[in-house]
């Protein structure tokens, strides 16, 4: 009996698992970051010099405007585009490590 296959279908999932975790650190870290340094800056504290919203925002705007057509490219779902099970595993696993995380 060959059971690679399930071994793959469950290193799929619990791989997804740990994207979603990491995913839903890495938010959680940034905005908690981002609120660190709003609160640093109330209280008069300059942990980063000369950097406003309109700064932060007019470079966000402009880095999504000159790589959106980059996006596509990053969404490959293999050689047809095909939804496998393999695939299907992974998104279930990264939604549950995201929502559980």
């Amino acid at each position: 009996m060959d059971i690679s296959g399930y071994i793959l279908l469950l290193i799929t999932f619990v791989d997804g698992l740990l994207f979603g975790l990491a995913i839903k650190k890495g938010i959680v870290s940034a905005v908690l970051l981002i609120i660190a340094f709003v609160l640093a800056s109330y209280a008069g504290l300059s942990f980063i010099p000369k950097i406003s919203f309109s700064k932060v925002s007019s470079y966000v705007v402009k880095f999504i405007s000159n790589n959106i057509d980059k996006a596509p490219g990053l969404i490959s779902l293999g050689h047809v585009g095909a939804i496998t099970i393999v695939t299907v595993l992974f998104l279930i696993g990264l939604g549950i490590g995201i929502w559980k995380g």
